[in-house]
């Protein structure tokens, strides 16, 4: 068996990556329901809401936007990078192929980050008494996470300014 047909047989493997896609698909469409259900109950308790809840409230819609971007942008690059037919005749290149692998590790960090500091902002907002070790764990965790994302950046700012 040579090097190209082995390449070949388990280049057909990617299209088992489809169920993956299609899994998330399927959970980002229950997650959208979720969150509609959500965004009914918020508006409709707006008038007697506190702005405290009211920016609680806000800020729970914000988390799941930034986590069904997070499933959108996780989605997408599978199926470009893995599915989608890199030798194709006609020589078109999706828009999300023009994406560096770098790039999408820095937005999806970037998201990640945003994701953490709004439990975060949740957690310090709510009328229960504080717990300081629960907070100071979730302030570690972020700072991990915030260090992580300035890495990514650093890393792909320094590889794109080195030659090819």
């Amino acid at each position: 068996m040579s090097a190209k047909t082995l390449f070949q047989f388990l280049s057909f493997f990617r299209w088992l990556m489809l169920v993956f896609c299609f899994g998330l698909a399927l959970a980002l469409s229950a997650f959208a329901y979720e969150f509609a259900l959500k965004l009914w109950k918020f508006a409709l308790a707006i008038p007697s809401m506190d702005d405290v809840d009211a920016v609680l409230g806000l800020l729970g819609l914000v988390d799941h936007a930034l986590v069904a971007g997070l499933v959108v942008m996780v989605m997408l690059s599978t199926f470009s990078s893995f599915i989608e037919n890199q030798d194709d005749e006609q020589g078109q290149v999706s828009w999300l192929s023009s994406i560096s692998f770098g790039a999408l590790k820095t937005k999806l960090a970037a998201t990640i980050t945003a994701i953490g500091a709004i439990t975060l902002l949740e957690h310090l907002f709510q009328d229960s008494a504080l717990n300081p070790v629960n907070v100071g764990l979730e302030l570690a965790v972020e700072l991990v996470l915030l260090l992580v994302f300035v890495a990514f950046a650093v890393l792909d700012g320094l590889a794109s300014r080195r030659p090819h």
